[in-house]
């Protein structure tokens, strides 16, 4: 019992101080692998959540300041939409072995439902009147309020641009990686982005990209700190009109 809370407190003191040090880019040196998953998801579920596509982007929230421009629907409202039967697949234990054996983190999951961040609808379409959007926030790291290790990962379901590489680009040891785009659809990319700098190029007019981002953890526990919850909601209602967190 007191072991349990003491490994509390100390992940809370660890993650408060994270959170501060890695805007002024302190990371973990350890923290700096990526991986990608290719044909992530049975055809048929890919081909479903394509076809979903449409209705989904017509009840997205579109959103054009600092935090991001561009279209999203978070997690809560895709639950309740007619996409939420594709995303069943997301739960089953086939998906999460899969992403446990490509990582070697034997302790891998989904973040709680309660997060709208675990699973999210991103669109990416540059404005009729802009030669080159992307989503506002150039090179950049994550927050996070997970008291075990933060793992990103988007879901590449279309990216029909004019570049050999995926508009996704990380930065991994301060060094560009860029991603080429060859069988990137139906494709997993997963990455610690609080550690590591990641941004998406502009998109030029006629370009489309659509992704889902999800969100892991190895201990997905929530931390307790009400400033971090807070600045959360605020990221959570730019993208997603929601500020639950």
């Amino acid at each position: 019992m007191l072991g349990d809370l003491l490994k509390l407190l100390a992940a809370e003191l660890a993650l408060h101080k994270h959170n501060k040090t890695n805007r002024q880019g302190v990371v973990n040196p350890n923290a700096q692998s990526f991986y990608i998953i290719h044909n992530v998801l049975p055809e048929s579920v890919y081909q479903g959540l394509l076809a979903a596509l449409p209705d989904m982007q017509l009840s997205s929230v579109r959103e054009n300041s600092h935090w991001r421009k561009g279209q999203a629907v978070g997690g809560h409202e895709l639950a309740n939409s007619s996409i939420a039967v594709w995303l069943e697949y997301f739960e089953s234990p086939e998906f999460t072995e899969r992403l446990r054996a490509a990582t070697g983190i034997t302790t891998l999951a989904l973040v709680p439902t309660v997060d709208t961040n675990r699973l999210s609808l991103l669109f990416y379409d540059p404005p009729a009147e802009s030669e080159a959007q992307g989503d506002g926030t150039d090179w950049h790291m994550d927050g996070s309020i997970y008291l075990g290790d933060r793992w990103a990962g988007i879901l590449t379901l279309i990216e029909n641009t004019n570049d050999v590489t995926s508009k996704l680009e990380l930065q991994p040891h301060g060094q560009v990686t860029q991603i080429p785009k060859t069988n990137l659809q139906n494709s997993l990319v997963l990455f610690q982005g609080d550690h590591v700098l990641h941004r998406v190029r502009p998109m030029v007019k006629c370009e489309r990209r659509v992704v889902m981002s999800l969100l892991f953890s190895d201990w997905p526990v929530r931390t307790r700190n009400p400033f971090l919850r807070r600045y959360q909601s605020r990221v959570n209602l730019a993208f997603y009109g929601n500020p639950q967190a």
